[in-house]
């Protein structure tokens, strides 16, 4: 009948489909903060087990890094000819292996060759999820569940933080205390390789490979309409059917401008100083006097919670607001930070109680800044950018960037600290959140609301990059 829409489930029934992948999926990030969070409460224990100095524990944190620029690299290959499902099974995978030989203690150089194994993971899944996510989910969600991977992402951080944190209380920082750790990241990496399997192929992807049958059936699942099948189908098809294949994207005008704006949102998104809080946030508030559960569990737990924020709020006010207000609040934490931290240095006998007070609050707000922000809004934002055809090489290539500069940041922030002093360092990423502001000014469009298709179209017209979907 015309003008009725013709639902393929209830609303409630929908919900439930379309979050319950989105969550598999996100498992993911889940891993992906696992790792990442793992050095914060284990580096005391792993270098009390190995016997590390300053400069191994540097290349020991920032190897995951490494691993990560590789996975990147071949993760776009990896989601175009496996398919985005399959390309999460194995980072599933890989995780499981890495983290299981981990757990048997062998020598420092196979463990530091598993922590890169599970960087390879984790630069697979940090570019396929928030893919698979923008791909599956409905317009009116993508924001919403693209932010799922980095409140999952964060969920890792913290749970390990409480996980290794107990372990050493119960253990000690023993080699015992390394094989129950890396045990409970076997057991989270088992769940999400098994977990994977259950999840549909990305549509999108399937019509790209000409498979319109099996489309057409995986968005009977995750649609609520006939109507919106129908309309998703017209505009994937439209998109595929430019004839242009991934690599030539490269000599397309368009496609070079999208590609460096997403370029420079990973690159500000670790510039801005992250790593350094979620690796070595016990250290840094333990050079400030704080220690104990406080130095060990203050930053992840309000990274966890301040990324709830971004999940509420990305599709009401929008990626460009979030961005704005998350990078002006990073910056005034981080030149309050560097105050504080020039004021403890200079009189390191004196008590400096409220100094100190003030320290962690603005370290606390730096951590709001970035979990309601840049964390979360940037994975989204650089998932839907690209065009279909370009989709794989520009997310492969921006998810590079991101780990490139994650391992430059962390694999010296221990070493910048001895030499300049932590001051320094925050006045340093204070400089970059500038930086930010500027580039927000000038370049980032608003993507909130704006079908995929409707990006591309409007990149290849030739739009002013910062008025994408606003015609």
């Amino acid at each position: 009948m015309s003008g009725v829409t013709q639902e393929l489930h209830s609303n409630q029934e929908y919900k439930k489909i379309v979050y319950f992948i989105a969550l598999i999926a996100a498992l993911g990030g889940l891993l992906f903060g696992l790792d990442q969070g793992f050095i914060a409460n284990s580096l005391k224990t792993i270098s009390t087990t190995y016997n590390l100095e300053t400069t191994q524990q540097e290349n020991f944190s920032g190897v995951l890094a490494t691993g990560g620029v590789l996975g990147a690299l071949l993760s776009g290959f990896f989601a175009r000819f496996l398919g985005r499902k399959k390309t999460i099974v194995l980072a599933g995978f890989l995780f499981t292996i890495a983290s299981l030989i981990s757990a048997l203690l062998p020598s420092y150089w196979l463990l530091h060759l598993c922590r890169a194994g599970l960087g390879f993971a984790v630069g697979i899944a940090s570019f396929t999820v928030p893919l698979y996510l923008s791909e599956t989910s409905p317009k009116s969600l993508r924001g919403k569940f693209g932010s799922y991977f980095q409140l999952m992402l964060v969920i890792g951080i913290m749970s390990i933080a409480y996980i290794n944190v107990a372990i050493v209380k119960l253990f000690g920082e023993t080699a015992q205390s390394m094989v129950i750790m890396y045990g409970v990241l076997t057991l989270f990496s088992l769940i999400m390789f098994l977990g994977a399997f259950i999840l549909p192929e990305s549509p999108r992807w399937l019509i790209l490979k000409g498979k319109e049958d099996e489309a057409y059936k995986v968005l009977q699942r995750i649609r609520v309409s006939k109507e919106e099948i129908d309309e998703d189908i017209k505009e994937i098809e439209e998109a595929a059917q430019v004839k242009v294949a991934s690599f030539e994207m490269l000599s397309k005008g368009f496609f070079w401008k999208v590609l460096l704006i997403g370029i420079a949102s990973q690159m500000f998104q670790q510039l801005v100083g992250i790593n350094v809080m979620i690796y070595y946030g016990p250290q840094i508030l333990g050079d400030a006097g704080f220690t104990g559960l406080l130095g060990e569990l203050f930053i992840p737990t309000i990274n966890l919670l301040a990324t709830f924020i971004a999940i509420k709020y990305i599709d009401k006010l929008g990626r460009r607001t979030l961005l704005y207000i998350g990078a002006t609040i990073m910056l005034i934490t981080m030149l309050v930070a560097g105050i504080c931290f020039y004021i403890i240095n200079a009189e390191p006998d004196a008590s400096h109680s409220l100094v100190k007070i003030l320290l962690v609050i603005s370290l606390g707000l730096y951590i709001v800044g970035f979990a309601s922000s840049w964390g979360p809004v940037i994975w989204v934002f650089c998932s839907e950018i690209f065009p279909l055809k370009g989709r794989e090489i520009g997310m492969t290539i921006t998810t590079m960037v991101n780990w490139t500069f994650a391992s430059l940041v962390i694999s010296n922030a221990l070493s910048f600290m001895k030499i300049y002093g932590q001051a320094n360092l925050f006045f340093l990423f204070a400089a970059f959140c500038v930086g930010c502001l500027v580039f927000l000014k000038l370049f980032i469009p608003e993507t909130k609301g704006v079908s995929l298709e409707k990006i591309e179209s409007d990149l290849e017209k030739g739009i002013k990059l910062n008025k994408i979907g606003n015609n």
